[in-house]
């Protein structure tokens, strides 16, 4: 009972009592499935793992149908796939995807290190990454990227293969314990990562040191954290971190992402690219005119490997929300008072 009950403070202390939340014993049941779970992928060889993944991926799409409707859902309104069995197939792989970033991060540590790292994880062959991710040539940015690819993994192999070491915030999950499992493995390959609760602080003392800074910036935020842009044509808000960042420090912003190749743990490190912006003056127009900048980034990712990000997410403010309909509601009440005046 005191072990709960422990458990209970650390929940309260790290998430405050402003959000509802699950009861501390589901928590605690849930960790210790989670840890069942990393467990048997830990132990199976490789090949019966993807099995097991395979089969997980199987589960989720026919027991969790609210999760593979919803990405099925926004797939279509992306505009990516337009035909309904088009859509379902490219829902399912995104499921499957989830699937492998778990388990790639559990057994990462088992089959890369430091010594045959560049057999698994190379560079593509293109000017653009190569002049981002070679040591010769690397400088220090600021990341904006999103849940593409194995974005886990992604950071401690950027690190290590441009020898810039970085620093990274990210979103809490709501189990605080399944949450420090995945920073723990966040943090590798001179990659460190804090949770976004501690703001910017940690960045910015990043930023003094010659850090790279990180943020996986393609999630719905609140009004108070970010801008409304364009995403595949659709209304989105997106986090301003980056754009603030970048105002503050002159760095350039960029796109490195960690992208898998077969089963056999081959990843391949890519970029678009990156870029600076000359302020204007107007910092709510330099702000949204950033965002939206990076967020045609990422969408340019997504389109590029649509099987390697995960559709099931609330990225739209006119889709899959509760808000939606308010939203769209208010829209249209725009339009027509602006068509009379």
């Amino acid at each position: 009972m005191e072990y709960i009950t422990k458990f209970r403070l650390k929940i309260i202390s790290e998430y405050g009592m402003s959000k509802k939340k699950s009861p501390a014993f589901i928590l605690y049941i849930q960790y210790l499935f989670f840890l069942l779970g990393v467990g048997i992928f830990r132990v199976l060889p490789l090949h019966a793992a993807w099995v097991l993944g395979r089969f997980s991926a199987w589960c989720i799409v026919v027991f969790s149908r609210r999760l593979y409707k919803r990405a099925v859902q926004h797939v279509i309104h992306s505009g990516i796939r337009k035909d309904r069995i088009e859509a379902e197939k490219l829902a399912r792989a995104s499921v499957l995807h989830m699937v492998k970033v778990f388990i790639e991060v559990v057994k990462f540590d088992q089959i890369i290190n430091g010594k045959n790292f560049s057999e698994f994880i190379t560079v593509t062959d293109d000017p653009v990454s190569r002049e981002m991710l070679n040591p010769e040539t690397a400088r220090q940015i600021i990341l904006a990227t999103g849940h593409i690819g194995n974005w886990e993994l992604a950071g401690g192999c950027i690190s290590h293969v441009t020898g810039i070491p970085m620093t990274s915030i990210g979103r809490r999950l709501q189990n605080p314990w399944i949450s420090d499992y995945f920073f723990r493995k966040r943090c590798s390959f001179e990659h460190e990562s804090f949770p976004k609760e501690k703001g910017l602080r940690p960045l910015l003392e990043a930023w003094k040191t010659g850090r790279d800074l990180t943020i996986v910036a393609d999630q719905h935020c609140v009004r108070s954290e970010g801008v409304e842009v364009t995403f595949f044509g659709h209304p989105a808000r997106a986090h301003s971190t980056p754009a603030l960042l970048q105002l503050k420090t002159g760095l350039p912003i960029g796109l490195p992402y960690l992208v898998r190749k077969d089963d056999d743990f081959h990843f391949e490190l890519r970029s678009i690219g990156s870029f600076t912006y000359k302020p204007t003056g107007n910092k709510e127009a330099d702000i949204k005119a950033i965002v939206q900048k990076y967020t045609d980034q990422i969408e340019q990712v997504v389109r590029l490997y649509p099987e390697q990000w995960l559709w099931a997410h609330r990225r739209w403010l006119d889709c899959g929300r509760r808000e939606s309909a308010q939203y769209l509601a208010k829209q249209n009440s725009g339009t027509v008072q602006s068509q009379q005046e």
